[in-house]
């Protein structure tokens, strides 16, 4: 087994780790919440009440039941696991950034409520890798975002108000999210996986071939009185 083999499977199972370690916090607290009957739902964020501004980073801890936590798991467990397999130590910011800005979004835009759930960061995050897999050259990483449009591919529908009306559903969230995502594929696009490198194009300079060789190939042969051949076609 090679070295490189070595690196990626410790690279994956750090992935693994990180993922599974971030996607369980929201279960301690929601257990915590249950367990001694603590109404931690107030601690949510209110938009446009400076208190409020808190929640940026307690909203993605705190869901309304169980049923909620649970419809959020896998897709924070698989988005955070792309996050960390591809971006490495890049990862933590890029989570803190997506984490703020797509809650301050929501604290300028949302509702006159208390917000709560992970589904606004699991929105920067599909967001995120889908754009990225997108701009970008590299394999897998493309591959990585025709899974998230695969298995996400309907959330485009949660930016919509008019479909959550009556309902307690943060589309507000939903679309700070988005946004959130966007604005970050592109500032950190020249991170994370670099793209392929085709030796057939560049050589080790960089350069694209020996151009003087090139150009000795296809001068035209000089007259020396011999018969050449003319290639016409």
């Amino acid at each position: 087994m090679d070295d490189q083999t070595i690196d990626e499977k410790k690279e994956i199972r750090l992935a693994v780790v990180y993922s599974a370690l971030l996607t369980l916090l929201p279960w301690l607290v929601q257990l915590i919440g249950v367990v001694f009957s603590l109404q931690l739902k107030q601690f949510g964020l209110k938009p446009l009440e400076w208190k409020g501004l808190s929640g940026i980073f307690t909203m993605p801890l705190l869901h309304a039941d169980w049923e909620h936590l649970i419809s959020n798991t896998p897709a924070m467990w698989l988005l955070i696991f792309g996050l960390f397999l591809f971006y490495k130590r890049d990862a933590w910011p890029i989570l803190l950034c997506l984490c703020l800005l797509s809650g301050f979004l929501t604290w300028l835009m949302g509702r006159n409520s208390t917000h709560i759930g992970a589904s606004g960061l699991v929105y920067a995050l599909a967001a995120f890798h889908f754009l990225s897999g997108v701009i970008k050259k590299e394999l897998r990483q493309r591959a990585f975002a025709l899974l998230v449009a695969f298995f996400y591919g309907g959330f485009v529908w949660a930016f919509f108000p008019t479909l959550y009306r009556g309902t307690s559903i943060s589309w507000e969230g939903h679309l700070s999210g988005l946004i959130a995502g966007i604005l970050f594929a592109f500032y950190f696009r020249d991170k994370g996986p670099a793209p392929p490198v085709y030796p057939f194009l560049e050589d080790e300079d960089g350069d694209a071939g020996d151009t003087e060789e090139v150009d000795r190939y296809w001068d035209h042969p000089e007259d020396t009185g011999s018969p050449g051949i003319n290639t016409e076609f």
